[in-house]
Formats: structure tokens, C-alpha cells, sequence
């Protein structure tokens, strides 16, 4: 994700698209870490043993943020496309990014190869094709490789023009393939814009945001070791004198020891449901039993809770539109499933995937 001005997350440089379905067939791989929370915020993520928490210059970089953010509003209708199947990082979509870029007056060239142009619209399906892998490369890094990617790519395909090698029988296959792809990726953006609009989304953040009872977040720290036994001395230590801050720095394999265990804030669906089933139950000061969880046993401490402040309509838009695109998607792909003649030819049951609840 790219940072737009403003500080505003934007796909890069276009749009986020059918979100479900990529979860449906993991489309990229997860880190090697693993994280007992579910944010993705750097401070909550990290390994078993940390469980917590162009090319030259200003010039193409400042084009790319004009890009996503005259493509922002289109990104988040794509989501759902698989109907309902469970979302994963958003992933870049640029079908539209030649005609919007083009009205936002945005979409340069970036390089030419033997005469032929490179445009930003260009990156923006490239970052389609790759941007997960790259997603945590710095802005002009992702972009200068994008680019040189796309580049080689040219050479390569002139080279292979040259030699005649698009009248292969492997060719003509691959662009009936990418053809279908692309038709159901554009439809599918414009059929989603049809369904999700801002008064649905006003209305769906009046009725399950504005109204609704704010969540509870807990202020808390853990020690973090690798079994019982180790935990029930932690709690010893802590019962005869010793500080919980000391205790962790002396004793937690996690990272956040160096803080003496400190977690911050965060809200019940934060945590793994090991973790949040305790913490939340517990009163402000008190310690709780060991407490086991993949990544081993935890010792929590609670320090504080308080009510969540609400976003704003603004804060909450994104998420919303997401949410609705999601739901509106799950619909849509259901009826057109009912609609269809399906076969599944060789095995004894459809392996589709079913359309699992919405709300995860």
C-alpha cells in the first residue's frame, strides 16, 4: 500500500480488487511470522517468539500518489468478488487505470523500450500482478523494480514477436485465459458500483456504528515463556515483590519485554481467542493464571480498560464500502452461481468454495 497526501493508505496506483477471492486461493503467501494478533499494525504482529505487536526521483513518485488518489474510489467497489469468501490483504487492481489516470491527467510515460511507451497505468497492472510479494518494499524501491520488471518484460516479448512466437499454440491459450480474467475483473468493478453507494454507506455506518454501544479496549502487558512451569514462576516472582515490568524484561521471550510487556490498547477482536477470553474477563491490576496460546503461555496483567472512541463517518468510510462490497459480492456471486450450468468433470464432488460468513 502506498501512502497518499494526507497520509491516507491508496492502492498502488489503483485500485484494491476482489479481496475474497484472492483469500479463497491465497494468493500470496502470509510472512514467515506468524502473529497471536489479528492486526496487521507492525507494534501487534511478529513472529512465535515476537507474537505481539520511479526511478528518478519526486517526479514519478508524485504522479503515483495523483493516480491513487484519483483511483481510491473505485478500489474499494472490487472487493467481494468470490462472494463472501474470506478477505485477505487487499491486493492492487489496475484494470481502470489507463482511463482514469487519462481523465485525472495523471497516467505519464515512464520509459519507452524500441519505441514503445511504459505509463504509470502500465505499473498499476503490474503492482496487480506482484504487489503482495512487494508490499513491504519502500515506495521507490517497489517502483523501480515494477518498472524494470515491466521493461525486461518488453524486451523480452519484442524479442519474441520478432522470432513470431505469438502464433504458439501456449500463447494463443494464455490470452484466452488472461481475456476471461480481465472482462470479470472490470465487470465486476463496475457491477459493484452499481450496488454500493455513499447513501448505503452512511446508512450502514448510522445504523451498525453511530448507534451501536461502543466496544470495550483494555490497556494491558504479558510475559510470554514456553511452559506451565515457567509461567507459575513468573507468578511467583510477581506475588513476592517484584515489579510485572521487571519480571518481563527478565524473564518474556517476546520482544515487547524490553517495554516490561507492554501491549497498549487494544479491543477483544485484536487478540487470539485464548488471549482475549482472559484479559477481558479480568479487573484492572489484577494477574491472571497461565494462560496457553500456540505460541506459548502468557502471564497478563491488566492495567486499564476504557470505552473505544467512535470513527467518525469519514475514519470509517473505507472499511464500510469494504464491507458492503463484500456482503453486495456474496450475493451477487451466489445468484450468478444458481444461474449457471456447472460441471465438475473428474472428481465426485464441486470443489467450490463455499460462501462462508460475511462478517469474518
Amino acid at each position: 500500500m502506498l501512502t497518499a497526501p494526507g497520509g491516507r493508505k491508496a492502492s498502488f496506483p489503483a485500485v484494491q480488487v476482489y479481496e475474497s477471492l484472492n483469500a479463497s486461493r491465497s494468493c500470496a503467501p502470509p510472512p514467515a511470522s506468524s502473529s497471536w494478533r489479528r492486526s496487521s499494525r507492525p507494534v501487534r504482529t511478529g513472529s512465535a517468539s515476537n507474537p505481539c505487536k520511479g526511478p528518478s526521483g519526486s517526479r514519478h513518485r508524485n504522479a503515483i500518489m495523483r493516480l491513487a488518489s484519483s483511483l481510491a474510489p473505485a478500489c474499494l467497489l472490487a472487493l467481494g468478488i468470490a462472494g463472501g469468501l474470506m478477505a485477505s490483504a487487499p491486493v492492487a487492481f489496475a484494470a481502470d487505470a489507463a482511463p482514469a489516470a487519462a481523465e485525472a491527467g495523471a497516467d505519464e510515460v515512464v520509459a519507452r523500450v524500441n519505441g514503445t511507451d511504459i505509463k504509470l497505468s502500465d505499473v498499476a497492472l503490474a503492482d496487480e500482478e506482484m504487489g503482495q510479494a512487494l508490499a513491504q518494499l519502500p515506495e521507490e524501491v517497489r517502483f523501480q523494480y515494477l518498472l524494470g520488471m515491466l521493461i525486461d518484460r518488453r524486451i523480452v516479448a519484442s524479442e519474441a514477436k520478432a522470432k513470431h512466437v505469438e502464433d504458439d499454440p501456449l500463447v494463443k491459450r494464455r490470452e484466452a485465459y488472461y481475456d476471461e480474467k480481465a472482462l470479470r475483473d472490470v465487470y465486476w468493478v463496475q457491477l459493484m458500483r452499481d450496488k454500493v453507494s455513499e447513501k448505503a454507506v452512511k446508512a450502514y455506518y448510522d445504523e451498525h456504528i453511530a448507534k451501536a454501544e461502543p466496544e470495550t479496549e483494555v490497556h494491558a502487558r504479558h510475559i510470554l515463556v514456553g511452559s506451565k512451569d515457567e509461567a507459575l514462576k513468573v507468578i511467583a516472582e510477581i506475588k513476592g515483590g517484584k515489579k510485572f515490568e521487571d519480571v518481563a524484561k527478565a524473564m518474556s521471550k517476546d520482544s515487547s519485554s524490553q517495554e516490561g510487556g507492554d501491549l497498549g490498547w487494544f479491543k477483544k477482536g485484536d487478540m487470539v481467542p485464548e488471549f482475549s477470553a482472559a484479559v477481558f474477563k479480568m479487573k484492572p491490576g489484577q494477574i491472571s493464571d497461565p494462560v496457553e496460546t500456540k505460541f506459548g503461555w502468557h502471564v497478563i496483567q491488566l492495567v486499564e480498560t476504557r470505552k473505544a472512541k467512535k470513527p467518525t463517518f469519514a475514519e470509517a468510510h473505507d472499511d464500510v464500502m469494504r464491507t458492503l462490497a463484500r456482503e453486495q459480492g456474496t450475493k451477487a456471486m451466489e445468484e450468478m452461481r444458481k444461474k449457471a450450468k456447472v460441471e465438475i468433470v473428474g472428481a465426485d464432488k464441486p470443489q467450490i468454495a463455499p460462501a462462508p460468513d460475511s462478517a469474518k
